[in-house]
């Protein structure tokens, strides 16, 4: 089943007394656990992560106690209880939650041959933040001192990168186009090391060595754009953002980790950490250079988060924060020499 989208608790007309509502069912997915509760008309509910779990408080219900363990890889126990006026269901997934991330909730229509609504609670570590950017979100302290800023969406022309729920080459593309939106509107000159799907060179060498040559002085900084996978085998073993770096430079490792922090902050997104690795886009690079993974088109949650328009945004917004953060420093020591 795909990730049911977040919505705000529905509030209807409070029934004259307390309505039976049966335990919770279980549907069980590649990487991702489905709970389910009908609910008959007027009952009311909120659903907010508690603790290590997530609480489904319901009202004006009447429940029996039931409780069940180790129910999948993403759900270690549910515990349905009954309350003042109404139940308590606690969803205690096997994995930790952020704030925004790793369980949704929305209310969805009767199925066939029941009047009832359908409450369900999606986990699975790979659910990301897919609600939409703010204004803050995407607009950055202006630079104020010139950079010239290189994206290199990855792959592309005859060669499509990772193919899953997505293709990686119009994925990178894509993100690289609205990150120069970002950093353009703060003032940065951004160049991307392809407009279009095609590539620099046919031969694979040849083409990362092309890229590289983009992050040369008087560029100030390269920002390669990746799509992740693995085999199908292991497919839920992949999930969340990484990036790369190489001693090319010695701002490399700091970029990295300001790609990182700011990519999983903005998407709720699992850290998977900063890694070095001698990549030939980062080490032919001569300025400060990173790669950043977005996600794994292989895995079935993960993959989905790299169809949402909003998740791209967030993941944008992450990028255009990360450079602007690893920047910052720049700007100020500009400022000091200038005598502002």
């Amino acid at each position: 089943a795909a990730p049911a989208p977040a919505v705000k608790p529905t509030v209807t007309l409070v029934p004259a007394r307390p309505v039976p509502v049966a335990a919770p069912r279980v549907g069980k997915n590649p990487g991702l656990t489905r709970v389910v509760l009908d609910l008959p008309a007027g009952v009311t509910y909120t659903v907010a992560p508690s603790g290590a779990g997530v609480r489904v408080t319901l009202q004006n219900v009447s429940v029996g106690a039931a409780s069940a363990r180790n129910v999948s890889p993403e759900l270690a126990e549910w515990r349905l209880e009954p309350g003042n006026g109404g139940a308590v269901l606690t969803l205690r997934p096997t994995f930790a939650l952020g704030a925004r991330s790793g369980y949704r909730s929305a209310l969805l229509p009767s199925g066939e041959g029941s009047t009832n609504q359908r409450l369900v609670v999606d986990l699975s570590p790979a659910l990301a933040d897919v609600t939409p950017v703010t204004t803050a979100d995407v607009t950055l302290p202006a630079f104020t001192s010139p950079v010239r800023i290189v994206l290199d969406p990855g792959h592309g022309g005859v060669d499509p990168g990772a193919i899953g729920s997505v293709v990686e080459k119009v994925v990178t593309l894509d993100v690289a186009r609205r990150v120069r939106a970002i950093l353009a509107a703060a003032g940065a000159e951004v160049v991307l090391t392809r407009e279009t799907d095609t590539q620099i060179s046919t031969d694979k060498q040849t083409d990362l060595a092309g890229r590289a040559a983009f992050g040369t002085p008087p560029s100030t900084l390269l920002v390669s754009i990746h799509v992740n996978s693995l085999e199908k085998n292991m497919a839920l073993r992949g999930y969340g953002v990484e990036t790369w770096w190489y001693p090319n430079d010695e701002g490399s490792a700091a970029l990295a980790a300001s790609l990182q922090s700011a990519v999983t902050r903005l998407t709720g997104a699992s850290s998977r950490g900063v890694h070095r690795n001698s990549l030939a886009v980062l080490r032919k690079a001569r300025v400060p250079a990173a790669l950043v993974e977005i996600g794994f088109a292989s895995h079935p949650v993960d993959g989905l988060n790299l169809q949402s328009p909003a998740y791209l945004d967030r993941v944008a917004a992450g990028i255009a924060w990360g450079i602007r953060e690893f920047l910052l420093p720049q700007d100020a020591l500009a400022d000091v020499t200038d005598g502002r």
